[in-house]
């Protein structure tokens, strides 16, 4: 039984990378494997900025608009693009990243040059446990940046945005292996939609603040 419909990937984190969506696309932890407890309680998943990542199984995705939540704590770093969520292959993209030197939250769409932002996404913020959502409607060409629930930025996105829908493998916490491009911080319940459709704004704020609190989202589409 799926968390709720139209989830992709779910990883609570406590004390290991299983999914929860009911797909079963469990991750491999790779790097140091260290786990800590959130203030008031819940397990989190820590990045070391170096070599921790997690990898998923290679899956697609189908619809128009994809969904990326997490609750996260991350500083300000000089020397990394600090990627929350990654994944690359030849004409697909799936990526978001805080920008090294800046409060700014990014998400790219089409390949690692074409992309929207949110800035100052992260100031007053640093190296703070928040929840992080950024809701991308390629048909609409719109990109939503959520920050503790609430509606912070939305970005028009150029040209025809294409939807990462070929299965390739996912990573949390960095862009690609081997790359710099990772998170240095702590990250838990990171959670993976597609939709077919965008919902009303009305719906979206509703689902968004389930989402935050723990709840499942109702999605009508």
């Amino acid at each position: 039984m799926l968390w709720s419909p139209n989830t992709q990937l779910h990883y609570p984190f406590e004390n290991q990378a299983n999914d929860y969506s009911g797909h079963a696309r469990h991750g491999t932890v790779n790097g140091s494997g260290v786990y800590a407890t959130k203030p008031g309680g819940g397990r989190c998943l820590y990045f070391d900025g170096v070599g921790d990542y997690v990898a998923t199984p290679s899956f697609g995705l189908s619809g128009t608009v994809v969904v990326f939540a997490a609750d996260v704590r991350c500083a300000f770093n000089a020397g990394i693009r600090q990627s929350f969520v990654g994944g690359v292959v030849t004409g697909e993209l799936l990526y978001s990243e805080r920008n090294l030197n800046t409060d700014d939250l990014r998400w790219f769409y089409n390949d690692i040059s074409t992309l929207v932002t949110a800035t100052g996404f992260f100031t007053g913020y640093d190296d703070v446990w928040f929840h992080l959502l950024v809701v991308c409607d390629y048909a609409g060409k719109n990109t939503y940046f959520y920050r503790k629930g609430i509606l912070f930025s939305t970005q028009a996105m150029a040209g025809t945005p294409a939807f990462p829908s070929s299965a390739f493998v996912k990573y949390i916490g960095c862009r690609v292996p081997g790359s710099r491009l990772l998170t240095d911080g702590y990250l838990a319940n990171v959670q993976l939609w597609t939709l077919a459709t965008m919902p009303p704004a009305g719906q979206m704020l509703t689902n968004v603040n389930r989402i935050m609190l723990g709840m499942n989202p109702i999605w009508s589409v």
